[in-house]
């Protein structure tokens, strides 16, 4: 991938988040109408809490009056983010949505390209061109991707060099506690005490921080939220073309929402187990921070496609041991297998009318074929590098790139 055509992706990406702000402040110099989005629900609980209704972001009636007030339509999102992130987007609430969209999508977007840059070094375009439907989708909804998956490599790259400091991104990780598990429990098995304390200390903090800002009542008010937003999942009124998890895939295979739920179970304690095995067998560590951002990707049944910039962090890890190992076709293979994971939804969006989405959304593809790039990528890194029959020295050496 030259740096040119990686330049060209990244001022187009820049060009669709200033289209993107347009559409969320004015869409009517678009020639659209409004269209309720991401970061509107950010944007709206953002405001709610500088109100002094914080609680009322989590409940169903007083949020769905706000978003109708916001975007006059009918269409409803539930707030499920811990009061950390609630605080986070009030801090953007005085801004008005085009230019809170900008800040805070660009600022975390420069954050995840600086993170996969320190990784992967010169194999830094094609990290980023591996997901680039996740990209995309990121700046043009405006969700936390890029600062959930930048935190996990800054913890991954901190960690690396066993520094205590690794604890600060790991605290910060409370804004989306499901994505943690995988990074906690390395932690927790390299018996990494001091970093599990300052992560400790910062989530801590965090909670804390919130608490005092909210009230005690605004946990209350979340775990009501938490507890409904299980009930819409069971009912399958998320979108599912959209979703990430085993759970969406077997729920549209027919599993009904218990059957879907024990395979999700099964599915994390299955990624977690492997995860765990392979920091006590002592993996090279590139080998596993890509394993614990994959694992990351299957805990929770509320995984969405905006989630899969963590697949990015994990590939640039290992994209030079592939681009070692693989031929141009496989390599090439293994781009599309992540094009289709991180743009099935996106993808089917573009194709469906967004009347009939929900009801027509068939299989959802992206659970299976994210496993199979997993356990894919996993079998072409324990080949030996005289196995590799492409043409592609012009790459570096893995070692060269990410150290042990």
């Amino acid at each position: 991938m030259s740096r040119p055509l990686l330049f060209a992706l990244i001022a187009a990406g820049l060009v669709l988040a200033l289209m993107s702000a347009l559409l969320f402040q004015a869409p009517e110099l678009l020639d659209r109408h409004k269209v309720l989005t991401d970061f509107d629900a950010f944007h709206i609980a953002g405001r709610l809490a500088a109100d002094g209704r914080a609680n009322a972001a989590y409940h169903i009636r007083d949020m769905l009056t706000a978003q109708r007030e916001a975007s006059g339509t009918q269409s409803f999102m539930p707030w499920t983010y811990p009061p950390p992130f609630t605080l986070m987007m009030q801090g953007l609430a005085s801004l008005p949505i085009g230019l809170a969209f900008v800040f805070f999508t660009l600022s975390s977007f420069a954050f995840y390209l600086w993170v996969l840059r320190r990784i992967a070094g010169e194999t830094f375009p094609a990290a980023i061109v591996a997901v680039m439907p996740a990209v995309i989708l990121n700046l043009r909804t405006g969700q936390n991707g890029f600062l959930i998956a930048g935190l996990i490599g800054s913890f991954l790259l901190v960690s690396r060099d066993k520094r205590m400091a690794a604890g600060l991104p790991l605290g910060l990780l409370i804004i989306k506690p499901h994505l943690a598990a995988g990074v906690g429990l390395v932690t927790l098995l390299q018996r990494r005490w001091p970093v599990l304390c300052l992560a400790a200390a910062v989530a801590l903090s965090l909670l804390g921080l919130s608490t005092w800002a909210y009230g005690m009542g605004i946990w209350s008010d979340f775990g009501s939220a938490v507890r409904e937003a299980s009930g819409f999942l069971a009912q399958g009124y998320y979108p599912l073309y959209r979703m990430s998890s085993i759970y969406a895939a077997a729920y549209t295979l027919g599993f009904g929402a218990a059957g879907a739920m024990a395979l999700q179970v099964i599915g994390a304690l299955a990624a977690l187990g492997l995860l765990g095995w392979a920091c006590l067998r002592g993996l090279a560590y590139r080998h596993l921070a890509a394993l614990t951002c994959a694992a990351s990707l299957f805990v929770s049944p509320y995984g969405y496609d905006y989630d899969l910039t963590i697949l990015g962090v994990g590939l640039a890890f290992v994209i030079p041991d592939l681009l070692e190992r693989c031929s141009g076709w496989e390599v090439l293979s293994l781009l599309l297998m992540s094009w289709f994971v991180c743009g099935f939804g996106l993808g089917w969006s573009a194709v469906v009318p967004e009347e009939t989405r929900a009801e027509s959304a068939g299989v959802t593809l992206i659970a299976p074929m994210l496993v199979f790039l997993c356990w894919r990528t996993a079998r072409l890194l324990c080949r030996s590098n005289d196995h590799a029959t492409g043409s592609h020295t012009n790459w570096p050496a893995a070692g060269a790139v990410v150290p042990e």
